[in-house]
């Protein structure tokens, strides 16, 4: 048995990369998810961030809603995964990092699809990348360009997809300052 899920066959083929117009309903989406992740989380003192291209008017992007949860209390981290994974999907945890999923049916993705990447505090630059997308619309098309080729590509690969974006993304961060 695989140990990455992301390596196994059967997983590729029933969850590709399949990258669609922008949906205004994806702001609902994050907005309700957000107020969920806050309720059940409510005695925890933590931001919520929407990430990644659906986060992006007017680019394409993958029919999943991305999401952050900054710590305030780095102490809180394994609590908060111990309380959402009631209700979302834990695939992996590592150092101060963890992701968590939701809405992946056993034939394929639910209409309403999550990723929700826990950090704690200060380790977002996801966000950070994501103003860097909203103030710089060519940018923005740049990165979209590039996520369309790799989705050709990569259409049953999600881990060379992600891979293939991240020499850009590294470029675009550098560029504005966000290169550590």
């Amino acid at each position: 048995m695989e140990t990455n899920i992301f390596k196994n066959k059967q997983f590729k083929k029933k969850y590709p990369i399949e990258l669609v117009p922008f949906n205004k309903e994806w702001i609902t989406w994050y907005e309700e998810e957000k107020n969920q992740l806050l309720y059940v989380l409510r005695d925890i003192s933590i931001k919520v961030y929407h990430i990644g291209s659906t986060a992006i008017p007017n680019i394409y992007s993958k029919n999943i809603i991305d999401i952050i949860i900054e710590t305030n209390d780095n102490n809180s981290f394994d609590n908060i995964i111990s309380i959402l994974s009631k209700e979302w999907e834990l695939r992996w945890k590592e150092d101060n990092r963890a992701f968590l999923v939701k809405g992946y049916g056993p034939n394929g993705f639910l209409t309403k699809v999550f990723h929700l990447h826990i950090r704690k505090k200060g380790d977002i630059d996801e966000v950070k990348f994501k103003e860097i997308l909203l103030k710089n619309p060519e940018v923005a098309r740049t990165y979209e360009k590039l996520k369309l080729k790799l989705e050709i590509k990569y259409k049953y690969d999600r881990e060379s997809y992600t891979n293939g974006k991240t020499e850009l993304i590294n470029k675009i961060k550098k560029d504005y300052g966000l290169h550590k």
